[in-house]
């Protein structure tokens, strides 16, 4: 299986091609692993797991069709007018806002909110909330580095070391 360690060598160095990254995950996921290989079989079995996630589909709106100009016009006025009186709402809940002051205010999904105890639990949830997202993304570096420990080289020939002299041991009697 000379091949095979040459395949491992130029994988970690990262100069394998394509084909031979293919050939040397057919041969992990196969049965005829030789012991010596056994150490590596978690590096390509979690490739596999990650391969199984699957990244959402994105779906793009039907292409609508033109409207005549005239009809555009209309609408752009529309839109126009509607911009003014929303600004001037705006600017008229800005100056009533201001006059008010009150001492502690926060604007939650577009609502103001005097009370600070109910800012800060919503705070507070929205944080627990990042914080589980985040933590389900690190996930993956986690697997990563269970893989790594396991692939601790000095472990390894620690427990190699250990199954020599086992066999020596019973060799010898």
């Amino acid at each position: 299986m000379n091949d095979i360690d040459n395949l491992l060598e130029k994988y970690f160095n990262g100069v394998s091609s394509t084909e031979e990254e293919k050939r040397l995950k057919n041969y992990f996921e196969g049965t005829g692993i030789l012991p010596e290989h056994e150490i590596y079989r978690p590096v390509f079995a979690a490739f596999n797991t990650e391969k199984q996630i699957k990244a959402p589909v994105m779906t793009f709106p039907e292409k609508k069709t033109r409207r005549p100009a005239i009809t555009r016009r209309i609408i752009i006025l529309l839109a126009g007018s509607a911009a003014i009186g929303l600004l001037a709402v705006a600017f008229s809940n800005l100056q009533y806002a201001r006059s008010q002051h009150p001492e502690y205010m926060v604007i939650v999904n577009g609502k103001q909110v005097v009370n600070q105890h109910k800012a800060q639990q919503y705070a507070e949830h929205m944080l627990s909330e990042t914080d589980k997202i985040i933590e389900n993304s690190y996930q993956l570096f986690r697997e990563a580095a269970t893989i790594n420990q396991d692939l601790n080289a000095e472990k390894i020939l620690k427990e190699t070391d250990q199954k020599i002299e086992c066999i020596k041991t019973n060799y010898k009697q």
